[in-house]
């Protein structure tokens, strides 16, 4: 019963507004112009797949690599070694550098176990790529490694590439 009276008590407040919401008065002042407010930078979602199955060769200096776009299999195999293994998903991710580019981060040889996880690739105004991750560090194991991150993009997204890490607390 409750229910039906406010439902009855709603639509008699909207019909009264609706019917005086034509009339204006003499002494009314004009309605002030609306300013919009100024857009924010456009972003878009880029999709990606994370490259699995690769390694960072230890000739490759210590360090953040001097790019993190690579855009030709020379410069890929230049830092990168595969490590395929046995059984399910055990080749790499196929990278065909003629449609596609990849997005590295490389981190610092550490004894801490590290993980390196994509979060989001969005493409900003200005032909900016921005792509964040996060740094998972856990326990400290007994031997090193060099965590890495890579993401294949199709070319059509190219563009400067920015990264952008959130460190896990």
């Amino acid at each position: 019963m409750l229910y039906k009276t406010s439902i009855v008590a709603l639509l008699g407040v909207c019909l009264l507004q609706s019917c005086g919401s034509g009339k204006t008065s003499e002494n009314s002042l004009p309605a002030a112009p609306v300013q919009e407010a100024s857009p924010a930078p456009a972003t878009a979602d880029v999709p990606y797949t994370v490259a699995e199955g690769y390694f960072v060769k230890n000739t490759v200096k210590p360090g953040p690599l001097p790019a993190p776009r690579i855009t030709t299999q020379q410069d890929f195999d230049n830092i990168f070694g595969a490590a395929a293994h046995m059984g399910k998903n055990g080749m790499p991710t196929a990278i065909d550098f003629a449609k596609q580019f990849v997005i590295a981060v490389v981190a610092d040889e550490t004894d801490m176990a590290t993980e390196l996880k994509p979060i989001s690739l969005k493409k900003e105004t200005g032909d900016q790529l921005v792509f964040t991750y996060e740094t998972i560090k856990g326990a400290k194991q007994s031997y090193t490694i060099r965590p890495v991150l890579m993401v294949v993009v199709d070319n059509t997204h190219m563009g400067t590439v920015v990264l952008k890490d959130q460190q896990a607390h």
